[in-house]
């Protein structure tokens, strides 16, 4: 699989692709790649999960990747190793993260342990708003939310669905990762005509944050919003708390 520089494109990257095993820092990364360069960010597990962990049915996940993949700008964070060739192919790039197993296992469980001490719960206020303006319980006591830092899914932030379904499926997942879900995308890769990035390591992924951030175009539109008719995509770009700018945790040197 060939590792193609960002800057042999004649135009930047205005469909970008992010696929890893979880716990490999591809959301956090998400994160960043669109705070610094514009581009609507869509987390995949925005549009697949729902209050108390359902699930839209086959046809409907089709039809909301299809939605997806025909906007002409966006950030794609999600593996879903099934759906990944659509993907793949309506990008303009595809970044790969591909940690060792049990970098993204220990990941997996410190994140784990952050969400369950936070506990579910709605929205935590915006940054710099008053502490008072947490959600307090019937009996007066504060609700217990996730940070802001953690991702949780739109879905499940905003029923206070509890944001850990299975850690030990999570960890099977993070594993198995390159026997299992590698392979289904290695597939897909090998079909798209987008360069393909991969980091193993951090400093790779501030490396190429550097090499994508320069290189986007700031005037660009604002995000497309689903017009009034009700024809457009049934969804909206990141709004999650974590989505707020901030340093990147990795350092390129």
């Amino acid at each position: 699989m060939a590792s193609v520089s960002c800057e042999a494109h004649p135009a930047p990257p205005r469909r970008i692709v992010v696929l890893g095993s979880p716990g490999s820092g591809k959301t956090t990364f998400c994160h960043h790649l669109a705070a610094a360069t514009g581009l609507p960010l869509y987390h995949l597990d925005d549009l697949y999960w729902s209050a108390n962990w359902s699930r839209p049915s086959e046809e409907e996940w089709t039809r909301l990747i299809g939605d997806l993949c025909a906007l002409p700008r966006w950030i794609a964070d999600g593996n879903y190793a099934a759906s990944a060739e659509p993907r793949t192919r309506a990008a303009d790039l595809v970044v790969l993260f591909d940690r060792h197993p049990l970098l993204c296992a220990t990941a997996l469980i410190r994140r784990s342990l952050r969400l369950r001490r936070t506990g579910p719960g709605p929205t935590p206020p915006a940054r710099g708003a008053p502490r008072a303006s947490l959600a307090v319980a019937r009996h007066g006591q504060r609700q217990r939310t996730p940070s802001p830092r953690e991702y949780v899914p739109r879905g499940l932030r905003d029923t206070g669905t509890p944001p850990v379904r299975s850690l030990t499926a999570l960890l099977r997942k993070a594993l198995l990762f390159r026997r299992r879900d590698l392979v289904v995308i290695r597939t897909a890769l090998r079909r798209t005509h987008a360069p393909v990035r991969r980091c193993r390591t951090r400093r790779q992924a501030a490396a190429l944050l550097t090499t994508l951030a320069p290189s986007q175009d700031r005037s660009a539109p604002p995000p497309e919003r689903p017009p009034p008719d009700g024809t457009g995509p049934a969804f909206l770009p990141c709004t999650c708390p974590a989505a707020a700018p901030a340093t990147p945790p990795w350092r390129s040197t």
